[in-house]
C-alpha cells in the first residue's frame, strides 16, 4: 500500500520539475525576444531618424535648388517628352511673358522676346539639354542684350582705333616722300636752273607724288581690310627707289650710305612701295637717332639659300636700348617725343605679309642692325 501511494507523488514531482524547466525556458525565450524587440526598436528608431534627416536634407536641397532657379540670370524651362512646357522660373516669364506652362515649346520659341527693361530690343540665346532617358529636356534662355550692346560698342571703338592708326600710319608714311617733294620744289625756285634740270626735278616730283598716292591707297585698303595683291618684285628696283627717295635727305645730312650692288636675279613676292617703305623706315629711324651726327648706314642684300634672301640694315649710331628691344615692333611704341611709333610696326607687318621675318640683332655694342628674311621666287616667278 505504501509503494502504491508513493508512485503518484513521484509523477507529480516529475511533472512539476518539467513544468519548472519549461517555465525557465519560456522565461529565457521571452527575455531573449524582449532583447531582440528592444534592439529592433532601436534600429527602427535609428533608421527612422536617418530617413527623417535624409528627407530634411532633400527638402533643404530642393528649397536651395528652387531658390537658385529663381535667381538665375537666365530663363529655365522644363519641357516634357511631348514638347510641352511643364515648369519655368521667373526669368523665363520675364523674357517670354505668359502663358508659358502648358504651352508647346515650339510655339514659345517662335515668340518675339519682350523688350528689355530699358526698352531696348531684347536679344536671347537658347540652348537645350536632354534629361537622361526620360525624354524631358531643360531649355536655358540667356539674355544677351547687354553683351550685344558691348560688342557693338567694342566694334565702334575698334573702327575708331583703326581710323586713328590709319591717320598715324598715313602721316608716318607720307613724311619721307613729302620731304623729298619739299626739297625738289626748293630746287625749282632757283632762277638759274637749266630747263633740263627743271624737267628732271619735275619728273622726280611726279614720281614722289605718285608714290604718296599709292601709299594713301595702301593705308586706306588696310583700314578697309582689302587684300593687296602681292606680285613679283625685283629687289634691285626696291633699292633703286629707296635710294631715290632718301637721296635728298641723305644729301642734307652727314650720312654715308653703302648698298650692295644687285642684278635682277633676286625676286620676292610683295608690294614694291611697301618694301621700299620698309627700308625707308629703318634708315629713317637711324637718321633720327643720330640727331645730325655723322652716320654710316650699310644695306646688305644676299641670298642665304635657294629659297631665302636676307636684307641687313646696320648703322654705327647710338644703337638700341636693350630694355626696349622686345617692344620695338609694338604699334605706337616710341622713345621720341614727337614720334608716332608706327615705323617698325609697319616694317613688321609688311615683312610678315610677304611670308618673311624681321628682328633686331641683340648684343651690339655700337649701332643698330635689323635682319629681314624674305622668301625668294624662281626666275619664272613661281614660289
Amino acid at each position: 500500500m505504501q509503494r502504491a501511494s508513493a508512485q503518484p507523488s513521484d509523477h507529480v514531482e516529475a511533472a512539476f520539475r518539467s513544468l519548472e524547466r519549461v517555465s525557465r525556458e519560456l522565461d529565457a525565450s521571452y527575455r531573449s525576444l524582449e532583447t531582440r524587440v528592444a534592439r529592433l526598436n532601436e534600429e527602427l528608431a535609428a533608421s527612422r531618424s536617418a530617413r527623417m534627416r535624409e528627407l530634411a536634407e532633400k527638402e533643404r536641397l530642393l528649397e536651395r535648388l528652387s531658390s537658385l532657379m529663381a535667381v538665375l540670370p537666365g530663363g529655365v524651362l522644363l519641357v516634357d517628352e511631348a514638347g510641352i512646357v511643364r515648369d519655368i522660373n521667373p526669368q523665363a516669364r520675364g523674357i517670354y511673358g505668359d502663358p508659358l506652362v502648358g504651352e508647346p515649346w515650339a510655339e514659345v520659341a517662335e515668340r518675339t522676346p519682350l523688350p528689355a527693361p530699358d526698352r531696348r530690343e531684347r536679344r536671347v540665346s537658347v540652348a537645350s539639354r536632354h534629361l537622361d532617358s526620360t525624354g524631358e529636356q531643360v531649355v536655358l534662355v540667356t539674355d544677351t542684350t547687354e553683351l550685344h550692346a558691348l560688342q557693338s560698342q567694342l566694334g565702334r571703338e575698334q573702327r575708331l582705333r583703326a581710323l586713328g592708326e590709319m591717320a598715324a600710319r598715313m602721316t608716318h608714311e607720307i613724311r619721307t616722300p613729302l620731304a623729298s617733294v619739299t626739297l625738289y620744289l626748293s630746287q625749282l625756285r632757283h632762277p638759274d636752273a637749266p630747263a633740263s634740270r627743271r624737267a628732271e626735278v619735275c619728273d622726280k616730283l611726279t614720281q614722289r607724288l605718285a608714290q604718296m598716292e599709292n601709299l594713301i591707297d595702301s593705308v586706306l585698303g588696310f583700314v578697309r581690310g582689302d587684300d593687296i595683291p602681292a606680285v613679283p618684285v625685283c629687289l634691285q628696283d626696291v633699292l633703286r627707289q629707296f635710294e631715290e627717295i632718301m637721296q635728298p635727305r641723305l644729301a642734307s645730312s652727314a650720312v654715308t650710305l653703302s648698298m650692295t650692288p644687285l642684278d635682277r636675279s633676286l625676286v620676292v613676292r610683295g608690294v614694291l612701295d611697301d618694301l621700299v617703305a620698309v627700308l625707308c623706315n629703318l634708315v629713317g629711324n637711324a637718321l633720327d637717332a643720330a640727331s645730325g651726327q655723322p652716320l654710316v648706314v650699310d644695306v646688305r642684300v644676299a641670298a642665304i639659300s635657294p629659297d631665302w634672301v636676307e636684307v641687313r640694315v646696320s648703322d654705327d649710331g647710338p644703337g638700341i636700348d636693350p630694355a626696349i628691344v622686345e617692344r620695338l615692333f609694338d604699334p605706337f611704341f616710341t622713345t621720341r617725343a614727337r614720334g608716332v611709333g608706327l615705323g617698325l610696326a609697319v616694317v613688321d607687318r609688311v615683312v610678315t605679309a610677304t611670308g618673311g621675318e624681321v628682328h633686331a640683332v641683340p648684343g651690339r655694342t655700337r649701332g643698330a642692325e635689323f635682319v629681314i628674311t624674305l622668301p625668294l621666287l624662281n626666275y619664272d616667278g613661281e614660289s
